[in-house]
C-alpha cells in the first residue's frame, strides 16, 4: 500500500522519471529517479519493527532540490506512520493540504524555499507533536494564526 501511495505521491509532486520496479524503498533508501540532480537530496526513512520485524513503514521523506514543479501531497495521508517531510528547496505551489491534519505523528515539515502561497491555516494547531515548521520563503500571506501561538 506504501508503495502506490509513493507512487500517487511522486506524481502529485511533479516527480518524473520515478521507477518504482527497483525495489522496496525501505531497503534502497529512497525512491529512483532516473536523471537525479547529485546535489539533491532523496531519502527515505523506515521503521521496520512492526509484525515481529517483518513489517516497515515510511517515517520519513526527504525531497530536497529537485526542482519538482507539482503540489504538496494530499496523499501523504496514505503513509500514516511518517514524522517527517522535507520538501524545500523544489517549485511547489498551493497550499498546505487540509488532509495533513489526520497523521498523528508529524513531528517535522520543512517546506522552505518553494512557491506555497495564500495564509498559513490555523488547522496546523491539530498537530499535537509538531515540533518544527519550517516555511520560510515561500509566498504565504496574512497573520501567523493566532492558534499557532
Amino acid at each position: 500500500d506504501e508503495l502506490k501511495a509513493l507512487g500517487e505521491i511522486a506524481n502529485t509532486l511533479g516527480i518524473k522519471n520515478l521507477n518504482l520496479s527497483y525495489g522496496d524503498p525501505c531497503q534502497l533508501e529512497g525512491l529512483k529517479i532516473d536523471d537525479q540532480n547529485p546535489d539533491s537530496t532523496n531519502s527515505i526513512t523506515c521503521d521496520c519493527s512492526f509484525n515481529n520485524k517483518s513489517t516497515c513503514h515510511i517515517t520519513e521523506l526527504k525531497l530536497k532540490t529537485l526542482s519538482l514543479p507539482g503540489k504538496l501531497p494530499p496523499e501523504l495521508v496514505k503513509l500514516r506512520y511518517l514524522q517527517t517531510i522535507d520538501f524545500c528547496r523544489n517549485y511547489l505551489s498551493g497550499t498546505i493540504p487540509v488532509e495533513w491534519a489526520s497523521l498523528p505523528y508529524f513531528t517535522s515539515i520543512s517546506l522552505c524555499a518553494n512557491r506555497l502561497s495564500g495564509p498559513l491555516p490555523a488547522w496546523l494547531q491539530k498537530f499535537k507533536n509538531l515540533t518544527f515548521l519550517g516555511v520560510e520563503a515561500n509566498q504565504f500571506s496574512g497573520p501567523i494564526p493566532d492558534e499557532l501561538g
